[in-house]
């Protein structure tokens, strides 16, 4: 399961306008301040935020007015210029709560949890009982990561508010960062009860659900999330990837389509191509079709076979890819003049669509699946280079690959990888040597394995290529590749190179949830974990089958 959306924080809405006069003020500035605020009342903020910068051009000392200005440009995003705003407004009364509530809320917008914090904790010593900023406090210790701290202020803000349904949503996200779904989906529920239209918490509740391995009640949450709020992306995404997780690709492939809508993944695409996008129409044949690829290098791998599918329908396509994946994609003959980024930005002509949308346009299915024999290929030369380097092992060759970009797994693949060490039960039942297929994150385990004099003697200089052509070169010298849900999956299936890929408990949609094959790659067996987080018993399975090839 990818988590898209859901977990962001329900932030309180800035105090409302103020309808009192603090201080005595000439007759004409209180005629102006009661005109503004029926302009407010109105709708009309323009007018209303004109009367009020008028009244400050006249040295106005109603820290009212400077409040309600900055009130109006909390309204419309103009975060830097409330900060001003209010900073006035505390001049002529530094003991104003709301002023400091409002002052924390422009900072966390801003991105300064450090002021904002510092001014939600001073809003709490004017009024301590004021559920607003202790709620508004938990976010900001939540987005430094302090999960504790986050939780004894939504709790001191439900204590003072207990129909607070925001609290007890952002309560929710934080005890799910922390490791406590069940206490986290509890939370959420609490936060439906008292508002049963609370779209976001619909989001979040289906993806703790999903997280649970409880699919049909996850499907039921996102469908409720959009029933509330149609034009949710973020909601009809995480539908569609349960519904492909599920095995339902019809709607789920016409639905990921809602990708470019959230705020998560956009500008995840290689390149935007200034030329018309394709939806699927007949092609003229003189008309040029631009694949580009998006999101990781996994899903390059994966998805660019359907080049080859849509060229042999007779229609001219090309493919814009990271240049890290140039020399592959040109040694298997799936476009011998890839596009880079930048190049792909300057095409005016033709038709372009994203890369993974084509499976929508293709129907693909699993019982449909277009290609699956191998389409990745090397050169001759590189082959032959990693095998007379690698003869020199005098056992088996496995190689193996454990961790993700932590980066990704923040918000997505969450549980996807695992520590190096975890494979000790292999090194020790197993007669084969290793090999290190990991590059950059996670290869700084390879210093302090235990079983680190289990590698090939060329480890050294495996580390040090990191071109995927030599990369698919030297797993095709592997006896076997085992490895978690990362590119080196789908390089290896994509070569038709035997492969054990170890999955989470509930895992990426492409994998389904259950049987140990893919319609994807035929040579990848599949290990799924039966618990959460509980890799040991997939590796003790694996060290066992490892016992019968070996």
């Amino acid at each position: 399961m990818t988590e898209k959306g859901g977990s962001g924080f329900s932030v309180s809405k800035p105090i409302p306008i103020s309808k009192q006069n603090a201080t005595q003020v000439p007759v004409d500035h209180a005629t102006k301040e009661q005109q503004a605020v029926a302009m407010i009342n109105q709708g009309k903020l323009q007018e209303a935020e004109a009367i009020y910068r008028e009244l400050v051009v006249a040295g106005t000392r109603n820290y009212i007015v400077y409040s309600n200005l900055a009130a109006i440009c909390g309204m419309q995003g103009r975060f830097v210029e409330l900060i001003g705003i209010l900073r006035s407004a505390l001049q002529l009364m530094p003991d104003f709560p709301e002023a400091h509530y409002n002052l924390g809320l422009a900072f966390q917008e801003n991105g300064d949890l450090v002021s904002a914090i510092t001014s939600y904790n001073k809003a709490i010593e004017l009024r301590p009982n004021y559920p607003l900023s202790h709620n508004n406090l938990g976010n900001a210790l939540q987005e430094q990561g302090d999960l504790i701290s986050a939780i004894s202020s939504y709790h001191k803000a439900i204590e003072l508010k207990s129909d607070y349904p925001d609290a007890h949503y952002n309560m929710g996200n934080a005890l799910k960062r922390q490791g406590d779904p069940i206490a986290a989906i509890a939370a959420y529920r609490k936060a439906l009860e008292l508002m049963p239209t609370f779209s976001e918490a619909y989001l979040s509740l289906g993806v703790a659900l999903e997280e649970q391995d409880d699919l049909a009640a996850a499907i039921t949450s996102y469908k409720k999330a959009i029933e509330y709020k149609p034009d949710y992306p973020e909601a009809h995404l995480n539908l569609s990837m349960a519904e492909l997780l599920t095995g339902n690709y019809i709607d789920g492939l016409a639905r990921y389509e809602y990708r470019f809508h959230c705020t998560e993944t956009q500008g995840k695409l290689n390149a935007t191509p200034t030329c018309k996008l394709w939806n699927g129409e007949a092609i003229n044949q003189d008309s040029q079709l631009l694949l580009v690829g998006e999101q990781g290098l996994g899903d390059t791998l994966q998805f660019m076979r359907y080049v080859i599918a849509l060229r042999n329908q007779g229609i001219v396509v090309s493919l814009c890819a990271e240049t890290k994946l140039h020399s592959i994609i040109k040694a298997s003959g799936i476009d011998p003049s890839p596009l880079t980024p930048d190049q792909a930005n300057q095409v005016n002509e033709g038709l372009w669509m994203p890369l993974l949308s084509v499976p929508m346009h293709l129907e693909v299915n699993p019982s449909q699946p277009i290609i699956t024999e191998p389409y990745i290929k090397m050169t001759s030369q590189v082959f032959v280079k990693w095998k007379k380097i690698l003869s020199a092992e005098q056992r088996p060759i496995l190689g193996i690959n454990w961790q993700g970009n932590p980066d990704q797994e923040k918000i997505n693949s969450i549980g996807r990888s695992l520590p190096l060490e975890k494979f000790a039960p292999i090194a020790a039942k197993t007669n084969a040597t290793l090999l290190s297929l990991q590059k950059g994150f996670g290869s700084e385990q390879f210093e302090t394995c235990s079983f680190r004099n289990r590698f090939v003697h060329c480890q050294d200089e495996v580390n040090e290529t990191w071109d995927f052509l030599e990369t698919a070169a030297i797993i095709a010298n592997c006896d076997l590749v085992i490895t978690s849900d990362t590119s080196v999956a789908h390089l290896a299936g994509g070569i038709g190179h035997n492969t054990w890929l170890l999955l989470k408990k509930v895992p990426e949609w492409r994998w389904g949830l259950e049987g140990d094959t893919t319609f994807w790659y035929p040579s990848v067996r599949l290990f799924r974990q039966k618990e959460f987080g509980n890799w040991d018993q997939v590796i003790q399975l694996v060290a066992d089958e490892l016992q019968k090839v070996f």
